[in-house]
């Protein structure tokens, strides 16, 4: 008897603490990074970098995000949903640079590129 007396209260707190932990989950995630040139260690002012939604993917389809990178080659996205996109990097005079990533829910992700110039 003195089991069952401790075992629904610690279900319980279990219960509400997984429901708690549940809430705070916003299902969006944000990333960064930083674009360079052929150098290492110059970035590359004004790239573009885009992530597009995977296209079989009902939810995210029609999701694409896109900025540039900054002075420094630096890039910020946030408010990003969960899930499969490509991500993809541009810039005048350089080879455009792209791969299969996935985006993990409420988690930062980096990904640097480095761009070649085209000849």
């Amino acid at each position: 008897m003195k089991i069952t007396r401790f075992f629904i209260p610690f279900v319980f707190v279990v219960i509400l603490l997984a429901d708690t932990v549940g809430a705070r989950q916003s299902g969006r995630s944000w990333m960064n990074g930083f674009i360079f040139d052929e150098s290492d260690t110059q970035g590359l002012k004004g790239a573009k970098v885009e992530l597009i939604g995977d296209p079989n993917s009902p939810r995210l389809k029609s999701v694409t995000l896109t900025t540039e990178a900054d002075d420094r080659g630096k890039y910020a996205i946030s408010q990003i949903p969960y899930g499969e996109y490509s991500f993809r990097v541009s810039a005048e005079g350089y080879s455009s640079y792209e791969i299969k990533i996935y985006i993990a829910s409420d988690m930062l992700t980096s990904v640097h590129a480095k761009l070649k110039k085209t000849k």
